[in-house]
């Protein structure tokens, strides 16, 4: 009985997860930032820097990007816009840390704040469809 629910419970965590990708594929630009984040972030969490330290900018102009285009209206609401545009605030903040070079730990809890930031609308993203 416990592996079945456990199944039960992986299955419906799965297909959200599979929803929450479908809805980026059909925002070009969200997609884009992900794909950048998760190119960057990884590296960094185990304590390569170069990566964010060499596409900082590339990773704030996407964020830019999201928020003068339009956002798809399957998803698009106060909260969500709201919360982009504080991606794009705390993305420049990360890119400026490290056009100053700014010592690891200053740039990786910055980053964390986008990272996290991210994961806020990846799940308003989904939340209307659960």
């Amino acid at each position: 009985m416990k592996k079945g629910l456990l199944l039960l419970v992986c299955a419906m965590l799965g297909a959200g997860l599979s929803f929450a990708q479908v809805k980026f594929d059909n925002w070009p630009q969200m997609k884009n930032f992900q794909s950048v984040l998760t190119e960057t972030f990884k590296p960094a969490e185990k304590g390569d820097m170069s990566p964010i330290r060499s596409r900082s900018h590339e990773l704030y102009q996407n964020a830019k990007l999201i928020n003068k285009l339009p956002v798809p209206q399957a998803v698009d609401n106060e909260q969500l816009r709201t919360t982009l545009k504080r991606l794009e605030k705390e993305t420049d903040k990360l890119n400026a840390l490290v056009v100053r070079e700014e010592q690891t730990p200053t740039v990786m809890k910055q980053f964390n704040i986008v990272h996290d930031t991210f994961h806020e609308i990846s799940g308003m993203c989904t939340k209307e469809d659960k």
